[in-house]
């Protein structure tokens, strides 16, 4: 049986961020299995008994999953082997099709590291706090560095996972240094309902993190409310967060 890692803040500081990074959390004799891998599709890797062991349902990592997908999540059966060595420029910001769709969490995609990544290697840029903006990829792709963004510069054996359609890219690459990233999914299959690690039965309302550097005082409040409405919906409670101008009663009411 797979157990939840995650307690009530770490589940609010993902609602928030839309990424967990469990660093240096794969055996290195595993990762250097990984080095012999050839780029693009790597279905038969990914579904392989010891990719499942090591990687897919090791306790960090599975814990991770369970948390947040709840029981019964369905274990990747295939993904792509991203494999960069010459220099270049890197990539613009996108999502992997279609961002903002909803306030549920069904999807996690993940990113492994079976080497380190220095900012030389070109690490994959992620932007906390993009998962849940209405926009496609052809959208974003003309910005630049944002504030706040995310660069993976990591350990070996790292696994970073996020919800789907975050904001995300690999950065310049300046030197010829193989550097390889392995992405693969993991999926909802069970009703939502607050069963990570809990102290107590007592459901908490929401406790907001800190405004995001690129975000502004107007776009801050509704962020509230987007991970108010996601926080609700990993913990199974039917109740809608209004905005302000949605709580206004008609005049008739008034007079």
């Amino acid at each position: 049986m797979i157990e939840p890692t995650l307690n009530d803040d770490g589940v609010m500081d993902f609602v928030a961020s839309g990424v967990v990074v469990l660093d240096g959390v794969i055996d290195e004799s595993f990762n250097r299995r990984c080095d012999d891998l050839a780029p693009g599709n790597c279905d038969a890797f990914i579904a392989s008994e010891e990719f499942t062991r090591q990687v897919l349902l090791h306790p960090k990592v599975a814990g991770v999953a369970r948390s947040l997908l709840g029981e019964d999540f369905l274990v990747p059966r295939g993904g792509h082997h991203h494999f960069f060595k010459e220099p270049h420029l890197g990539q613009t910001w996108h999502s992997d099709g279609l961002s903002g769709s909803g306030y549920d969490v069904f999807e996690l995609q993940c990113y492994y590291y079976p080497h380190s990544v220095a900012l030389e290697d070109g690490p994959t840029m992620v932007l906390p706090g993009s998962h849940c903006r209405a926009v496609d990829r052809e959208a974003i792709a003309h910005y630049g560095d944002i504030r706040g963004q995310l660069s993976l510069t990591v350990p070996a054996g790292t696994v970073a996972m996020t919800r789907y359609g975050i904001w995300h890219k690999a950065g310049p690459k300046t030197n010829d240094r193989a550097r390889s990233m392995i992405k693969f999914s993991y999926h909802r299959t069970a009703e939502p309902r607050r069963d990570w690690l809990c102290d107590s039965p007592e459901i908490p309302a929401y406790r907001d993190r800190p405004r995001l550097a690129y975000v502004t005082e107007v776009e801050s409040y509704r962020d509230r409310v987007r991970r108010m409405r996601t926080w609700n919906w990993l913990c199974g409670i039917d109740q809608e967060v209004a905005l302000r101008w949605e709580k206004s009663q008609r005049v008739s009411e008034l007079v």
